[in-house]
């Protein structure tokens, strides 16, 4: 174990080393993220997607699918999923 860097409590020396976060789970201020499944192709052809996005970006999401009739617009073969995910204002 290794101390917090924020509150000097002791956490996995592997979180630091491994994953590069120098704060333990309490002093973090990176929230929890949610995915978007995307369903790609046409007919025999089709494949899906995994998009991960904050807690915020997943809210507007939603919000713009319930204004198009709980419909996305899928990305077409070859465009960043992302660009289904409406930008952060």
């Amino acid at each position: 174990m290794i101390p917090c860097l924020a509150c000097g409590k002791p956490m996995p020396k592997l979180r630091l080393e491994k994953y590069g976060y120098k704060v333990c789970l309490d002093c973090s201020q990176v929230g929890q993220y949610r995915a978007i499944t995307i369903v790609n192709g046409e007919k025999d052809d089709i494949w899906n997607d995994i998009q991960f996005v904050s807690e915020e970006e997943f809210t507007e999401y939603n919000k713009n699918r319930e204004n198009n009739g709980g419909k996305s617009e899928a990305p077409k073969q070859g465009d960043d999923p992302s660009s289904n995910v409406p930008d952060k204002e």
